[in-house]
């Protein structure tokens, strides 16, 4: 008789662990986004490109001079070739009527790093810099820009 009131006991104890763990759970914050899906014709470039304004964060520091930086994912949808980015611009119009334009950091790691190959299937992670200090709420509006003449408008999203 001890060992089923043990057993009991254990039982009540994990299902009320489990109860309290799943209410803690929450359901991922959506985030506004802005994104375009880029393909051409036979499909050897096809990639969606992401950027989050949540995520901007202005740096200011002693041994190097201030930036604002923004997080944006590059998925490669080809499902065999490897998509080659190669020193990709983000052009940014904030609603004071400026343009301004990431640079490209001297750090050669991820995720600041410009020059790169994403596998197929594959997602990469980086960070876009600018010298210019702005908030999500200032961005009027955002382009890719892969080439002078390859510039892409992104769409928003509210994600809601």
């Amino acid at each position: 008789m001890p060992m089923s009131k043990t057993r009991l006991l254990i039982s009540c104890l994990v299902l009320i662990s489990f109860t309290a763990f799943s209410q803690q759970v929450k359901t991922p914050l959506k985030q506004p986004f802005y994104y375009q899906i880029i393909n051409n014709a036979n499909s050897s470039v096809n990639f969606a490109f992401g950027l989050y304004p949540a995520t901007i964060k202005y740096f200011q520091g002693k041994n190097f001079p201030p930036y604002t930086a923004i997080r944006t994912a590059i998925f490669n949808k080809s499902s065999k070739d490897v998509l080659k980015w190669d020193y990709y611009k983000v052009d940014i119009l904030l609603k004071s009527g400026k343009l301004i334009s990431n640079y490209a950091p001297f750090s050669k790691e991820a995720p600041y790093i410009c020059n790169y190959t994403v596998p197929a299937d594959s997602t990469h992670y980086q960070f876009f810099c600018f010298h210019t200090k702005f908030t999500a709420k200032d961005i009027d509006k955002v382009w890719l820009r892969m080439n002078d003449d390859e510039i892409f408008g992104l769409n928003f999203d509210k994600n809601k």
